[in-house]
């Protein structure tokens, strides 16, 4: 027996897609920086030290000192030279006094006159202590006044470029359903 069959084909639509993507190009050039540091304002001052050397004390010692410390150095020493001086003409009266010593008074106490001195002493006392030196330092004054920095900056803009993308939808292919008749033969 043959029958008529009906067949059927379908193609399912299609849609093609292409996409290009955006991209973005950035580029930032460096700002210009300027920095100045002018000098700080600086001042100094000084006063100078003093220095003082007293050696006065080594010139009396080598017997030449000035003139009115050395007469209030003798003068000084007056009063007990003086009471020496007398103590020892009493002592030599009373040798002189003793008749019955045999030896020579007189001789021995003209000897003794000529070859001791007056006992005043003319020069001062040597040391290594005699010259004094004091030395005082000046201070320093020191003003300083400080300067800021001078700090510019200029930016820059960033450079930006934007490239759009793209999305190109197309039909890559149609739907479409075919159908026909054919002959069908059940027995075959």
């Amino acid at each position: 027996m043959q029958l008529q069959r009906l067949s059927m084909r379908q193609t399912f639509a299609q849609i093609g897609m292409e996409t290009q993507n955006a991209s973005v190009d950035m580029s930032s050039p460096d700002g210009e920086l300027s920095i100045e540091q002018p000098q700080a304002k600086m001042d100094f001052k000084y006063d100078p030290g003093t220095l003082s050397i007293d050696s006065s004390a080594a010139w009396a010692a080598l017997g030449k000192g000035g003139h009115l410390g050395w007469m209030n150095r003798i003068y000084s020493q007056l009063p007990e030279i003086f009471k020496q001086s007398l103590a020892k003409k009493a002592q030599e009266g009373q040798r002189a006094a003793q008749i019955t010593n045999p030896a020579n008074a007189f001789a021995e106490i003209a000897r003794n006159n000529v070859w001791n001195g007056s006992g005043i002493q003319y020069t001062g006392p040597a040391s290594v202590d005699n010259v004094n030196i004091q030395y005082e330092p000046g201070k320093p004054q020191t003003n300083i006044d400080p300067v800021k920095p001078s700090i510019q900056y200029t930016p820059v803009k960033p450079e930006v470029s934007f490239n759009r993308g793209s999305v190109d939808i197309y039909m890559k292919q149609m739907n479409s359903l075919d159908i026909w008749v054919s002959e069908y033969d059940w027995y075959k």
